[in-house]
């Protein structure tokens, strides 16, 4: 399974997610990182659920890349988070 679609099952299953979106952004950093220009490695990604409500910024933060750490541990790089809650 490609990355994108695997961060995208992951942060499905576990936010259930009013909106979603995952954007590769790996080819704005391939002349820093070599495994970039390959895709899969840097990514911005917003997400908007329920599950974020009523939680600091750093803490929804901290959630997000806990699921996603097996990813980050087989060549995912960098995340750009907009991690908003239903009532945001």
């Amino acid at each position: 399974m490609e990355i994108k679609e695997n961060i995208i099952k992951k942060l499905s299953l576990a936010l259930s997610p009013l909106f979603i979106e995952v954007e590769d952004q790996s080819h704005l950093h391939a002349g820093h990182n070599e495994a970039a220009k390959n895709g899969g490695t840097h990514f911005k990604i917003s997400i908007k659920s329920s599950k974020f409500n009523n939680i600091k910024p750093i803490e929804r933060h901290r959630i997000a890349m806990n699921i996603l750490k097996e990813e980050f541990n087989n060549g995912l790089h960098a995340v750009s988070f907009d991690l908003k809650g239903s009532k945001d």
